[in-house]
C-alpha cells in the first residue's frame, strides 16, 4: 500500500560527496535518501536510522499556540548535516522525506505518519522524527505501538514543560492532547499507559491536569524544580524504576522543556526550564537502556527563533542520542 501525504526527499540539499574519511566526515556526507514507497525495499539485516519530517503544526494552531513548527524539519536538517559523523562505518542514516499536507486534516496527517512509522519498523529502521507540533508524538506512538505488537503498551518518556493530557471533547485533538489520546487508547485496549514526564512547569499546567495525574496510575512526573534539587544521580534512580517496568520506550522531546535562553524558537517559550547539559545527559542515560524504539523532537518554531539557535540545539540532541543508541542496540 502506498503511503499517503508522503514525499521522499527529491533533491540533495545536504553537503554533496560521500565521506569515506570518517575522521573528517559530516552527517551530510554520510546521509542517503530512501523512498518508503519503493516496493523493492527489503528489511535491512542490521538496524539503521531513518529521519522523517512531520510538517504540520495544525495542532499548535488549534491549541492557540505560536505557529511555525511546520518549517522545523527543513530548518533542522541542514544543521544536522553539518555535524561531525561519529557513528562509524557500519551505521547508516537514511533521510526518508516528509509527511506533508497543508490542505489535509490533522487526523489524516497523523494517520499518514503512523503508517510511515510502521513501514520504517518493518524495514528495520529506527525512527528519528522531526516535528512539527507535539501532535507529532501521538502519530509516532501509534506507529511504534502497532509495530511492537505486544500485550503491554509502549512506555513514554517525555521531556516537556506541559503534561499534554488535556481533554479534547470540545476543541478536538491538538498539540496539548496527544498523551491523553494515548491514555484513552490504552484504556480502551485494557492496557495501562506508562508515562513519565520530565521538566513539568507548575505555572504552565492547571489544577485539572495535576488532579488527573494524581488519580491515574502509571503516570509520573518530575517538575523542573524537582530536577534542579535532585540532580543527575537521583533522577537516574527514578528513571531506572520506570524503565525496568517497560519492554519498549518512546522518547519524545518538546523543545519547550528548556528555558527561552536556550530555546527561544518554540511554540510556547519558557521563562524557567531545564538545564541543557543535564537534559542531554539524562536523554543519553535513557537511550543507553537499550529499550528506546523511537525518538521525536518537536515544537521547534523557526520563525520565532534567534539565529536558528533552537534548530541547532534540536540537531545537537539527535547527534548525542544517536551515538548512544548505536551502542545500545
Amino acid at each position: 500500500m502506498m503511503l499517503e501525504n508522503y514525499y521522499p526527499i527529491s533533491f540533495p540539499y545536504y553537503e554533496t560527496g560521500f565521506g569515506d574519511d570518517l575522521y573528517a566526515a559530516k552527517w551530510g556526507m554520510r546521509l542517503q535518501f530512501l523512498d518508503l514507497n519503493d516496493p523493492s525495499l527489503e528489511p535491512f539485516p542490521k538496524q539503521h536510522f531513518a529521519l522523517i519530517g512531520f510538517k504540520s503544526d495544525k495542532g499548535v494552531y488549534i491549541n492557540n499556540g505560536r505557529v511555525g513548527a511546520v518549517t522545523a524539519p527543513s530548518t533542522i536538517r541542514p544543521h544536522l548535516a553539518n555535524l561531525p559523523w561519529h557513528l562509524g562505518k557500519e551505521v547508516q542514516v537514511y533521510d526518508v522525506g516528509n509527511i506533508d499536507g497543508p490542505n489535509c486534516s490533522l487526523a489524516d496527517l497523523q494517520e499518514s505518519l503512523t503508517k510511515a512509522i510502521i513501514r520504517m519498523k518493518d524495514l528495520n529502521l529506527f525512527p528519528l522524527v522531526l516535528g512539527g507540533g507535539h501532535e507529532t508524538a501521538y502519530a509516532h506512538y501509534k506507529g511504534l505501538d502497532s509495530a511492537w505488537s505486544k500485550e503491554k503498551a509502549v512506555g513514554v518518556i517525555n521531556f516537556d514543560a506541559h503534561f499534554d493530557l488535556r481533554p479534547y471533547d470540545e476543541t478536538g485533538p491538538n498539540s496539548g492532547t496527544g498523551f491523553r489520546q494515548i491514555y484513552d487508547d490504552c484504556k480502551a485496549q485494557g492496557k495501562e499507559f506508562a508515562y513519565f514526564v520530565l521538566g513539568i512547569q507548575e505555572h504552565n499546567n492547571n489544577l485539572f491536569l495535576f488532579d488527573f495525574v494524581a488519580k491515574s496510575t502509571g503516570i509520573q512526573f518530575l517538575t523542573g524544580s524537582d530536577m534542579y534539587l535532585m540532580g543527575y544521580q537521583r533522577i537516574c534512580q527514578e528513571l531506572d524504576a520506570f524503565i525496568a517496568q517497560q519492554e519498549a520506550i518512546h522518547l519524545t522531546i518538546d523543545m519547550d522543556c528548556f528555558n527561552a535562553g536556550s530555546a527561544p524558537g518554540v511554540s510556547a517559550p519558557q521563562t524557567l526550564g531545564l538545564d541543557v547539559n543535564l537534559a542531554v545527559l539524562l536523554m543519553q542515560y535513557i537511550a543507553a537502556s537499550g529499550k528506546v524504539v523511537g525518538v521525536d523532537i518537536v515544537e521547534t518554531s523557526p520563525p520565532h527563533d534567534v539565529d536558528d539557535h533552537t534548530a541547532r540545539l534540536a540537531s545537537t540532541l539527535f547527534f548525542y542520542l544517536t551515538r548512544i543508541l548505536v551502542q545500545s542496540h
